[in-house]
């Protein structure tokens, strides 16, 4: 086989296994809510986290990342976060963490790689991802508690989205100075996560402020301001991307009242604000444009996807509602419509590329 066939079985694979790595993440959520047992995986409630961090986002992320480059090392990375995740399903913790550091070491040099061939902002923005995923991972591996780390955890995937929206905005050409303001406001917000690990309630108060900043920035710039009057799919992503950043809004004020709990109902709520609110919104948004680069196949547009928008915003309020006022059963209720409209999404868009191959 040419390096090419090689490449392309490869990506199948690892794109499988990003798949495979978010519905055992979702599974682990429900084992967590207590709708299910663990099953002969090596699987728990605790592995909610660390899977759709790693087994999902790292795998789909560093993929995405390696695949814009077409040069095989920097398949090492997917393939390391894949392997990671089925060793540490089969009960293999330790191998699995030697494979996670290897994949997210890997992910920090192909962002180093891009700020080398390219010195930009947005991909400053993102090797900033990239080393906030490393430091949580060497922290998890080290056996720090989840919530003593979570902030890194936080800014991998935000830290990801902002360099990609700065990067795709620049039809709005936003000026220089506002672009050193989004690059400060983030410089900042990054030191204050390393401050949470000294003073955790005051810098986490703090770099609220710095992250409403940031999506007041991207509410003022982002294009979704102007192709929120379209149609179709350029629509869709507008809201989706618009109520995105409100959540990072509503995350920012509630730590700004409440700081960063260690466990419980407004710890559940922060970490779910932003992860659901603003992760799965961006994954929602940047669907129909992500799916066709990394597979060649367009999906075609339908209202339908609507349904798993509102659904999503929808009982995200209705978890948040649960977890502010201890509301147990409006908080689970809440969950579920979480997986099922994330689990609504994905097979509409397996339905509609079916359908588009036929068609």
């Amino acid at each position: 086989m040419n390096k090419t066939t090689v490449l392309n079985t490869l990506f199948g694979v690892l794109l499988f296994t990003a798949g495979i790595g978010l519905l055992l993440g979702l599974y682990a959520g429900l084992i967590r809510l207590g709708i299910l047992l663990p099953s002969a995986l090596e699987i728990g409630a605790m592995a909610h986290g660390p899977l759709m961090i790693n087994g999902f986002l790292g795998t789909l992320i560093s993929l995405e990342r390696g695949a814009a480059l077409e040069k095989l090392w920097t398949y090492i990375a997917p393939m390391s976060f894949a392997l990671s995740t089925i060793l540490l399903m089969v009960g293999f913790a330790p191998l699995g963490g030697y494979f996670l550091i290897l994949g997210t070491i890997t992910l920090f040099l192909i962002m180093g790689y891009l700020c080398y061939i390219q010195s930009v902002n947005h991909h400053y923005i993102m090797a900033g991802g990239a080393l906030a995923l490393l430091i949580g991972n060497l922290l998890f591996i080290f056996q720090v508690p989840i919530y003593g780390l979570i902030g890194w955890w936080i800014a991998f995937p935000l830290l990801t989205i902002f360099g990609e929206r700065l990067e795709l905005n620049r039809i709005m050409r936003p000026p220089q100075k506002a672009v050193n303001l989004f690059s400060i406001l983030i410089i900042g917000w990054f030191l204050t996560l390393a401050g949470v690990h000294f003073q955790r309630n005051l810098f986490w108060m703090i770099g609220s402020l710095f992250l409403i900043g940031i999506a007041a920035w991207l509410i003022r710039y982002d294009v979704a301001r102007k192709t929120i009057k379209m149609s179709g799919w350029t629509k869709y992503s507008a809201w989706s991307l618009l109520t995105g950043y409100g959540w990072i809004i509503v995350g920012g004020m509630i730590g700004i009242v409440i700081g960063m709990p260690k466990a419980g109902a407004l710890y559940d709520a922060i970490l779910h604000i932003y992860f659901v609110g603003f992760v799965f919104s961006m994954i929602f948004a940047h669907a129909a444009v992500i799916i066709p680069s990394l597979t060649g196949k367009i999906v075609p547009y339908s209202r339908y996807f609507y349904l798993p928008l509102i659904l999503l915003h929808g009982c995200l309020i209705l978890r948040i509602a649960g977890d502010l006022f201890f509301w147990d059963m409006i908080r689970k209720i809440g969950s579920y419509g979480n997986i099922a409209a994330i689990l609504l999404f994905l097979g509409g868009i397996m339905i509609q590329l079916i359908r588009s191959r036929y068609e």
